[in-house]
Order: structure tokens, then sequence, then C-alpha cells
């Protein structure tokens, strides 16, 4: 199916590694012009290299710190300016080092939200006027089979609670302008290999994310057994970025977890 996203203009936050790379070379495969929006500004270069040579139209590099919101905002500006013009914002970027709840230090719960749920809200106000004066766009965010509630993860699943009803609520706001906004909600996602990783990036430390007693309980509480891949990420916000195959929704979370969220 041809998904109408050549020569198209993206912007994907968090798009140096990992799921957001994978995001970025998929979106380069149907030749769309990315924006890369990322903290980690030599991994960022890596990927829109690799992004180049998989088929993108161009690739361009934003470094900003996102829970920085005036550095978001620029850094978006930046990016429509490199693109000239926007057709969809992936907001992407995201962390967090999961522990139980009196175990997390209350200083660290700002920059959680920041980056999770108000870097979202940044971004959004950031490109919102430019797609409604060209037409419309698609906006795509991802969120977490965490917003459901989840062990080791309450200021991280309250951010990304807060991700999807916000999701919802532009959806119901600026549909009328040709604006379609849909969540994407990963369950765990197991980096492919270390150059998929940036320097700065949690997964480094993989054991303070999730340890392999952890995963083997994610593994056996999964209806199919397996864990998603960055790239089962991205063809799911690929679809939803589409102004063909997802012409018609809008509002809407596609959880992509092998069936985790049920259990």
């Amino acid at each position: 199916m041809h998904l109408g996203l050549k020569d198209s203009k993206v912007i994907v936050t968090g798009g140096a590694s990992h799921i957001g790379r994978a995001i970025v070379l998929a979106l380069a495969a149907e030749g769309a012009n990315v924006a890369i929006v990322d903290i980690d500004k030599a991994q960022a270069e890596r990927t829109a290299e690799r992004a180049r040579a998989r088929g993108a139209a161009d690739a361009h590099v934003v470094a900003a710190d996102l829970t920085d919101l005036d550095a978001a905002e620029r850094a978006c500006q930046e990016a429509m300016q490199r693109l000239d013009g926007i057709s969809t914002l992936i907001s992407n970027a995201g962390a967090n080092r999961p522990d139980f709840f009196l175990k997390l230090d209350p200083k660290g719960w700002r920059r959680t939200l920041d980056l999770n749920l108000t870097a979202v809200m940044c971004c959004t106000r950031a490109v919102l006027p430019a797609m409604i004066d060209g037409g419309g766009g698609a906006i795509v965010a991802t969120a977490s089979t965490a917003a459901l509630g989840e062990q080791r993860q309450s200021v991280y699943a309250a951010a990304k609670a807060g991700v999807v009803a916000f999701v919802r609520t532009i959806a119901l706001e600026y549909g009328r302008h040709g604006v379609r906004a849909n969540c994407v909600s990963p369950g765990l996602t197991l980096p492919e290999d270390a150059e998929s990783l940036g320097a700065q990036s949690l997964w480094n430390d993989r054991d303070a994310v999730m340890n392999d007693a952890q995963t083997d309980y994610v593994v056996k509480a999964t209806p199919l057994r397996r864990l998603s891949r960055p790239e089962d990420i991205a063809r799911s916000v690929v679809f939803l970025a589409s102004p063909v195959a997802a012409r018609q929704i809008t509002g809407q979370t596609i959880t992509v977890a092998g069936g985790f969220a049920m259990r």
C-alpha cells in the first residue's frame, strides 16, 4: 500500500536511539523528510546518516533537552524551518528509571513528568498553528502500557496516562482543522543492539531499567510470549502517520505489546 509519506515533513523527538531510531528509519524507507530532535546530537547524526542511506528525502538534526520547555519550543521551530514546513509530529522522547513509589526521589518527579508529558504538550503547541495553516497534519505520541497502571512505574505511568488523555483532547479540538492525533502504546521493548543506542540512553545500564528476572516475568505474562521489537512500534507509528492508511483514524491508542495489557 502506498502510504503517502514520500517527501512528507516529519519531526521525531527522541529519534536518535532505540524506538525513536526505528521510527526514523521506517519513515526514511517511505521517503519522508525527517528532523530528529534529541539531546544526543552525536547519536542523532549517526541515525540521520543511516536514514539518508535508507531512502529519506533528507534527515536533519536539532539538538535539544526537551525537559527545558523553552528549548523544546525553539527546537520545534528550528526543525520546521529546516523542513520548510510540517506534516507530522512524532512525540516519542521519553525515559524512566523504574522503582517503587516510596523509593523515588520527589526531585526526580518533575523531570519524568516534563520529558514524558509536558514536552509532548510543548511540541504540540509549537507545531499546531503551522498544521492548521497548512490544512492539517498528524500527531503521533508514544504512550505506554504503564498508563494502565504498573508496578515500579508510578510517576511514569501518570505521565503516560496524561499523554493519552492529552492526545485524545487534541483530536477532539483540532480535528475540524484536519489534524489527526493518536497514540502508540508499547510494552517492554528491548533495544536491538548497542548500535541503536547513544551514549546517553538509559538502556546502557540495562539492569537499572529492566533486569533479566523482570523481563522473564513480562514475557510469561504476555499472551504471544514474546517482546516487541523497536520496528514493531515503528510500523504502527508509520501507519498512524499515513494520510492514506489512517485517514479516518484519530483519538485512538494502538497498544503494541503482544497482548500484555490484557493480563
